[in-house]
């Protein structure tokens, strides 16, 4: 609906300005699967397409399955009994973890790696895999780019233009759809695969390997993959460099990405070098990397959000995918690589342009016909918004694309996201020193979250249980269509719909400005005919639900009959027409492509696939190169851009493009260690929360975690329950901490809590973290955690601890309730810019359909944040016993790692139980 809303703002635009259809503007629409750092950012690098999954029920077709950074147990619960019953048929469990997770109890092998790191540990697989020559040559050498020359003179990948004297393109006919000059090509739903413009195809050239039987280069064009590859009869050399007589007579040297990549690995990433950085042994990197190749097709990657939120997330998408495409683990029901941190919806619904992007001028008003299309709203990244409402600059360049450009913000409306405004990275941030310069707020809520605190208007909306029309979703975790039936259940409160807000605010403008046309676009918006002709468009144009009718799957779904999304195959697996029907992919070279040519990726040193450090959550320099010197290795150094290289404050290291060897980077440290800086801060997801709505009433609050008490016999809690942070009990003793005490959390002071908070002593009391201790012994030392499902104080919640009789974090003005006594789980975050998310030149395909193009789509091809990203002090505030005098009590009775009684340590040993024979 917020979409359709910024598209009927061309209306307004063109009272205002009378601009006429032509010339009108709508509304700015914010991403939302990258916003919340869901979005794989290096699945589009390798693959062209937005995110390539499957639905978990494949665990059971594996034969390996890796849970890598992906707390199944906890945040797959529905989905968790595929994982532990496919284990129990046989299938092979290894987690990859920053701690000894939940899901760490059901596995048959454990990694635990230093956070952030997981690069260089697909690169030490990597590296195992063809050193030992463990990898399909002949896959690698049709589906991928390892075979492909690259120029070492420019670092480009060599075309056949500049090889061949009058080489003529190939003509394209693989699942392809050319476009003449100047046309569009098919609709959305009716594209039979990727649509390529003629000017694109030009400008890609078709690219060249060098065949080892005739001892010469030969073209290779993207029609010719997978088993079209052997229709041209040659023996691609993988290794070792060739000298190349250009069509101009002159000469270049050139290597194959495969050689290119495999002296990165063997220089940088060895076993050895990866126990270095990633505290994996060396041996169990052998050891995992051997059992990868011995169960080539039936080896699943099931990667999640840990990995995702840090600031080198696309390294990591490109690195696993490497190690999945040496051991043919790409499009297979057994053997996929799939990213678990969100969910995408657009892209299965392609057919929503009907509804988000209905020409307003020209509604139809006949619910039986399709509607016109015309998108008159923009999509943006919200990221630069949370960046202080500023692009990425180093120095005084600008490293945002122009394709991703995002205009000043004056006024916003969310709904469906507490992640916007009050659980957004950086909040206190925003709150301070972004949101005082926007206009208007607006939000659509079930709760009162902090969100609301900083609205100027709060629309009350409808939960899920009270939709008076109907709905529809799915997850990339099953196959299910989810249909909600409009509800005969009265509503609680007096609330509205999400559309019947957004048709209203429309109406009331069309009403202010005199214009009917605003009532025609909201036509069907009525208790009649409830949405359902919108719906209808939308399933009949899009490619997954054709030929469903929305009025038989609400009467299904209101007696439990569910529908299927109508995907090639049924449980999904992302990738399969490439892993089983040689089909291209959706990338200049119809490969997958693991060498990066384009200039934005030369400059920041990532054109081969490299470690970097987190740009924050390190012992060490941030951000650094984690590399030996390679000849393709040559990135902009900070002094290109008028930069010192001295320079690594928070703004600076987001282009700071320093190589270090391995050892360089274990002798270095983060520019905060000398001033007591000491703990990684990391906040996942908590088990029995969706974000922040675990905590909103008392009865599900005071289950989340230790420090319960419905009595609030402590009156310093905030609530019947309170945050903490988990850290080992050792680091916690050498603080003089104990389990349970009071502690701050800072990080970095020149930009959090907040920017400028040294002369705000007022909004700092609001924003410094404060939260309990908890021990836990399963979390490395060094490693702290917060659960990210809390409600954070606001400064009416800190008001209220103060005069509030009972002490309650509550706003004395909106009832508003924290978890916290002060601060959030987002003191200790900020907004982060990477060069290699925003550029102009990548390829890849657009969110709806198969239109393949270059540079910024929402959701596929833009910034993702680094939510992950902190580096602390912790200091003890206070004692954690009653009222703050002595110990917590469950400590002072024995009941807490380190302070075992007698009692607890004979449960411990299994002594109170009795083996009978």
């Amino acid at each position: 609906a917020q979409y359709r809303s910024a598209n009927a703002m061309a209306l307004l635009d063109d009272v205002i300005r009378g601009t006429g259809p032509e010339n009108a503007l709508g509304a700015r629409g914010w991403d939302n699967y990258s916003w919340h750092t869901d979005l794989p950012p290096g699945h589009p690098m390798v693959t062209g397409q937005q995110t390539v999954d499957f639905d978990l029920c494949n665990a059971e077709h594996a034969d390996l399955l890796i849970a890598w950074g992906m707390n199944w147990i906890t945040t797959k619960m529905p989905d968790a009994h595929w994982m532990t019953e496919a284990r129990m048929k046989g299938t092979k469990v290894v987690v990859i973890a920053a701690e000894y997770s939940a899901t760490s109890s059901k596995a048959d092998e454990v990694l635990v790696v230093r956070p952030g790191t997981t690069p260089a540990l697909a690169l030490g697989f990597a590296q195992v895999l063809v050193s030992e020559k463990l990898y399909d040559a002949e896959y690698v050498k049709a589906n991928t780019d390892l075979p492909l020359l690259v120029r070492m003179d420019t670092g480009a990948l060599l075309r056949a233009g500049e090889v061949f004297p009058d080489y003529t393109l190939a003509e394209l006919t693989h699942n392809v759809v050319v476009t003449a000059r100047g046309e569009k090509g098919p609709a959305i739903h009716q594209q039979p695969g990727p649509v390529i413009s003629a000017e694109k195809r030009e400008e890609w050239g078709d690219h060249v390997m060098w065949d080892e039987r005739t001892g010469g280069p030969v073209a290779v064009n993207r029609d010719l993959v997978a088993d079209r590859f052997a229709t041209l009869g040659i023996d691609p050399r993988l290794e070792g460099a060739v000298s190349v007589t250009l069509a101009d007579g002159s000469t270049v040297e050139c290597r194959t990405v495969f050689d290119a990549t495999r002296e990165m690995l063997d220089a940088t990433y060895t076993p050895e070098n990866v126990e270095k950085i990633t505290w994996a042994p060396a041996d169990a990197v052998r050891g995992l990397a051997r059992q990868i190749a011995a169960n080539m097709d039936t080896t699943l990657f099931v990667t999640g959000m840990g990995p995702n939120q840090f600031f080198n997330s696309d390294v990591k998408d490109r690195a696993i995918f490497l190690v999945a495409a040496l051991t043919r683990n790409i499009g297979k029901i057994g053997g996929n690589v799939g990213s678990y941190a969100g969910n995408y919806r657009a892209s299965f619904f392609n057919g929503l342009p009907q509804y988000i992007g209905e020409d307003p001028f020209d509604p139809e008003l006949d619910p039986t016909k399709p509607a016109r299309s015309r998108q008159y709203w923009k999509a943006e990244s919200v990221h630069y918004f949370n960046h202080g409402d500023t692009i990425l600059r180093m120095g005084g360049t600008p490293l945002t694309g122009r394709t991703h450009m995002p205009t000043p913000t004056k006024s916003i409306h969310v709904s469906n996201s507490n992640s916007l405004i009050g659980n957004a990275k950086g909040h206190y941030d925003s709150i301070v020193n972004i949101f005082r310069k926007v206009e208007f707020i607006a939000i659509n809520e079930w709760w009162w979250t902090a969100s609301c605190e900083y609205s100027d208007i709060v629309f009350p909306v409808d939960s899920w249980a009270e939709l008076k029309y109907p709905d529809m979703s799915i997850s990339v975790t099953n196959p299910f269509l989810y249909v909600f039936p409009a509800t005969p259940l009265k509503r609680i409160h007096d609330t509205r719909s999400d559309l019947e807000v957004a048709a209203g605010i429309c109406r009331a403008i069309g009403a202010e400005t005199d214009d009917p046309r605003y009532d025609d676009y909201w036509r069907f918006i009525n208790r009649t005919d409830g949405a359902r002709p919108y719906i209808q468009r939308i399933l009949d144009h899009s490619n997954a639900t054709r030929g469903y009718n929305i009025h038989e799957l609400e009467t299904k779904a209101a007696i439990g009959i569910p529908a299927i999304l109508q995907t090639r195959t049924y449980p999904k697996v992302g990738a399969w027409e490439q892993g089983n029907e040689g089909k291209p992919w959706y990338t200049k070279t119809g490969r997958l492509e693991f060498y990066r040519e384009e200039p934005e990726f030369m400059d920041s040193g990532e054109n081969i696939i490299v470690h970097r450090e987190p740009i924050d959550s390190t012992f060490y320099e941030p951000n650094v190169i984690v590399a030996k010197p390679h000849p393709l290795l040559r990135p902009k150094r900070p002094e290109d851009y008028g930069v010192d290289s001295a320079d690594v404050s928070g703004d600076a290291r987001q282009a700071r493009h320093v190589i270090m060897s391995v050892e360089e980077m274990l002798r270095s440290e983060h520019p905060l260690k000398k001033d007591g800086f000491r703990f990684i801060f990391h906040t996942p997801k908590y088990r029995h929360g969706a974000h922040t709505t675990a905590v909103d009433t008392d009865i599900v609050a005071v289950w989340f975690g230790p420090f319960g008490d419905m009595y609030r016999r402590d009156k310093r809690s905030p609530f019947v329950n309170e945050m903490y942070v988990d850290i080992n009990p050792v680091d916690a003793k050498s603080l003089g901490v104990e389990d349970g005490d009071y502690v701050w959390i800072d990080a970095d002071p020149h930009d959090r809590p907040f920017r400028n908070w040294q002369k705000n002593p007022r909004w700092y009391k609001v924003a410094r973290l404060m939260a309990r201790a908890r021990y836990y012994p399963g979390t490395p030392r060094g490693i702290t955690r917060m659960w990210h499902n809390m409600y954070g104080a606001t400064y009416g919640s800190v008001r209220g601890t103060e005069v509030n009789a009972n002490g309650l974090a509550k706003s004395p003005e909106t009832n508003y309730q924290s978890l916290f006594r002060t601060g959030s789980h987002q003191s200790c975050t900020r907004g982060w810019l990477k060069p290699t998310w925003m550029t102009d030149s990548l390829t890849v395909k657009g969110l709806f359909g198969q239109a393949v193009t270059q540079g910024f789509v929402p959701d596929v091809h833009c910034p993702v944040g680094a939510p992950r990203e902190s580096f602390v002090k912790i200091t003890k505030a206070e004692d954690g016993g009653l009222n703050g005098k002595g110990l917590w009590h469950p400590a002072e009775i024995g009941f807490r790692p380190t302070y075992e009684s007698d009692v607890l340590q004979r449960f411990i040993d299994g002594a109170y139980a009795t083996v009978t024979t």
